[in-house]
């Protein structure tokens, strides 16, 4: 009997360390870490739904070249706290965004700093992309390292 239940046992612990990844929170590994875009553009929609909002912009890239830009970061949970809402983000409002990049080079960015056009910063609170920014800016900003800012996108006069 007591043999059972130390199979048992041990078959039970093991299976919960391998499965340890199905509760993990995905990583944001993806994204480049050492450099920030900023990407100014037009909004196409804003999807308020979980797990993460999504902001979809179109951006000049030079040569008159537009692209479709997708800016992720919270969850809708979080960003209800700091005042967004569904209707946020309107289409054919530009905005400039900053933040980190796929790696691979995929038009995705997690946003660390959100400017409308009038030049009002949207409140990201204490949101990791926005402590991140900050960081970043310390680090590698007023000038130190111009090699790792990137910008794309014409704003509008």
């Amino acid at each position: 009997m007591k043999n059972k239940l130390l199979v048992l046992v041990t078959v039970a612990v093991g299976m919960l360390i391998a499965s340890g990844s199905m509760f993990a929170h995905h990583s944001d590994a993806v994204f480049n870490h050492e450099h920030i875009t900023t990407i100014t553009g037009t909004v196409t929609k804003h999807m308020f739904i979980n797990p993460h909002d999504r902001i979809y912009l179109t951006v000049e890239e030079g040569d008159g070249i537009v692209e479709e830009w997708i800016v992720t970061g919270g969850p809708p949970s979080a960003m209800r706290r700091l005042g967004w809402h569904s209707k946020m983000f309107q289409p054919g409002e530009q905005l400039t965004v900053s933040g980190h990049q796929y790696k691979d080079g995929r038009r995705i960015i997690i946003r660390m700093k959100i400017l409308r056009a009038n030049g009002d910063e949207v409140p990201l609170g204490g949101a990791a992309g926005a402590r991140f920014y900050r960081e970043f800016m310390a680090k590698y900003g007023d000038g130190k390292d111009a090699s790792r800012f990137s910008e794309l996108g014409k704003k509008k006069q």
